[in-house]
């Protein structure tokens, strides 16, 4: 990580003693000095420069060939404040889990393989999508999808099929080992034992079926959620190995599909195969198939060759599940992360439009700075939410041979049926976003002020300003503040008490056409160590268009694009922003306003 990243600072002191009033002047305006967050580089090129570690990150997608993260932060122990991902190995040829640690989520260090079968296991190559859940009592625990290519273990029985494993250790750095023991159910359970046999179904949605129906059927992406002292896992039932369709499980639009499932477990080693539960069908809102899902213009379930739900996991708040899930196809570039909402861990579940906020985390048509952006782990960092993906390494294309590793940050919002949902700032790119606040110190402290505006356009509203989320889409739940075209707009935030700030971004619209180009003024209310008053400000400061356009489709901005300006610590208990909007018509929006500070 940078160490000497040289910040600007206002030159208050030397304003006060050389000829601004005088030393004894108590009211004062200065010059703001500042920087955007990076240093130039060498070669004159705009991409990749150096920037403020200390404060932000940027997705380089330095982490490749891996994919299908799983992302834990850790409290307390030897390893307190580290991140620890999991993930498919392309380099270790997906016969191990591989493990990398990281202390800001961008740069990572190999922590080498965290998990690699016994010979004598089932599942001995293809190793898949880990899952990583800490039990709160020393013990981690990991699921993982493996194909058995092995005819000697358990006497070929799972032989040539995907299952569903299990593997625990007493360190988020590994190693893991299968699990091997006697489960809740008195079923000895070996080395040639996935964890979750599909044999043993004998019933879905509460409904019998013929024993052993659906072992022809893989299960994989599996992952475990603790609701209290009940545990539940979900997973993918993916298609029949033998591609044969069988009559009532051939659901969408006449093809085969692969869908969500979920089972309560009675440990972290018995599932409880009297409740195995469908919660998604492809291509409709609920597993009734009374209404077609629609998340945009270009149905993304429908993007790819394959149907496909898949990749789940659950998040809980304030009573509703959020079950996730990736559809379309891992090598389509619409690849994305959808939600449905239920009121119990096993549904039912209802899918929402894009409108809706159905949409959590995806592309759009002609970006050429994020692809396939699927296959989330949820990570609380702190009090923060973030979501973990992986997308196409070169940006443009998504392949399966190579992948990276990104996030950003996730939350609540609200839609407009009144609908608590989860929302995503992302995919970003090219762009500096603030780190988590647990790592740098520094927390958005916007939310926090009072906010005034003038130039408002008819009908907008300025709390999108303040609310921590900037627009990804030109469709969904997060929405910006627009002002009148041809106007002068001011916007003001103000704290009851005097902050400590060193960063100010500005979200610029993510429509092209309602951007801003520049800032005439920001004009913040600082007061020095001596006590004195005044202001510091800048002046036109200019939107980086060159590194935020999507220049294939200029509809669209990067998600994310924003204007930094990163300055050494002052006390700061008000910041008034003002523009003008040079347009004869329409209307100029503001995504989002983010405030360092402490």
């Amino acid at each position: 990580m940078m160490k000497f990243f040289k910040k600007l600072a206002p030159a208050v002191a030397l304003a006060l003693c050389f000829g601004i009033g005088g030393c004894g002047d108590t009211s004062f305006s200065v010059k703001l000095g500042y920087n955007d967050g990076t240093l130039p580089n060498e070669d004159g090129t705009l991409f990749y420069r150096e920037y403020d570690e200390s404060l932000f990150y940027r997705n380089d997608l330095t982490l490749k060939k891996v994919a299908d993260p799983s992302v834990i932060y850790v409290e307390e122990g030897e390893y307190a404040g580290k991140l620890f991902l999991y993930g498919t190995s392309n380099t270790l040829s997906v016969r191990g889990i591989g493990v990398w640690q990281s202390d800001d989520g961008v740069h990572w260090d190999s922590y080498g393989v965290a998990f690699e079968p016994e010979t004598a296991s089932w599942g001995y190559s293809s190793l898949w999508a880990p899952e990583v859940i800490y039990d709160g009592a020393g013990k981690y625990y990991m699921t993982y999808s493996a194909r058995n290519s092995n005819t000697i273990a358990a006497g070929g029985k799972y032989y040539g099929n995907t299952y569903i494993g299990l593997a625990v250790s007493d360190s988020p750095a590994g190693p893991f080992v299968q699990w091997t023991g006697t489960n809740a159910d008195g079923a000895e359970i070996g080395l040639g034992d996935p964890i979750f046999d599909p044999a043993k179904i004998t019933a879905v949605d509460g409904v019998a079926c013929e024993a052993g129906h659906y072992a022809r059927y893989r299960f994989l992406d599996s992952s475990l959620f603790a609701d209290g002292d009940e545990l539940y896992m979900y997973f993918s039932r993916g298609k029949d190995r033998y591609n044969v369709l069988t009559p009532g499980d051939d659901y969408a639009y006449g093809k085969e599909t692969s869908e969500i499932w979920g089972v309560k477990m009675k440990d972290f080693s018995t599932p409880d195969y009297s409740t195995v539960t469908r919660l998604t069908k492809v291509g409709y809102n609920t597993v009734d198939g009374e209404t077609e899902a629609d998340y945009n213009d270009i149905d993304r379930e429908r993007a790819s060759a394959d149907q496909i739900n898949e990749a789940p996991q659950m998040y809980k708040r304030d009573g509703v599940y959020y079950l996730t899930y990736s559809v379309g196809g891992t090598t389509s570039n619409f690849y994305s992360v959808a939600q449905a909402l239920g009121s119990s861990p096993l549904g039912p579940f209802t899918k929402l439009s894009k409108a809706d906020g159905g949409l959590v985390l995806g592309t759009e048509m002609n970006w050429i700075q994020a692809a396939g952006t699927g296959h989330h782990s949820f990570t609380p960092i702190g009090d923060e939410l973030f979501i973990f993906h992986h997308e196409g390494a070169d940006r443009y294309t998504i392949d399966s041979e190579n992948r990276a590793i990104a996030y950003d940050r996730a939350g609540m919002a609200e839609n407009s049926k009144g609908q608590k949902v989860l929302a995503a700032n992302g995919p970003t790119s090219y762009s500096l976003q603030p780190l988590p606040a647990a790592i740098s110190g520094y927390k958005n402290i916007a939310p926090e002020a009072e906010v005034s505006v003038s130039g408002l356009k008819e009908g907008s509203d300025k709390k999108w300003l303040t609310d921590g989320f900037f627009a990804s889409h030109l469709t969904g739940v997060v929405g910006e503040t627009e002002f009148d075209a041809g106007t002068t707009a001011e916007i003001s935030l103000r704290w009851k008490e005097y902050r400590t700030v060193g960063a100010l971004l500005l979200y610029n619209s993510i429509d092209y056409d309602k951007t801003f180009y520049r800032i005439a003024r920001i004009s913040l209310s600082v007061r020095t160590a001596s006590g004195a008053t005044g202001t510091a400000v800048a002046d036109n400061a200019a939107f980086p268009f060159d590194e935020t356009t999507n220049y294939s489709s200029q509809q669209l901005m990067f998600a994310g694009s924003n204007l930094v300006l990163d300055f050494n610590d002052i006390e700061v208990n008000g910041i008034t922003i003002t523009f003008r909007a040079p347009r004869s018509e329409g209307s100029v929006a503001v995504g989002d306003i983010c405030v360092l500070g402490k």
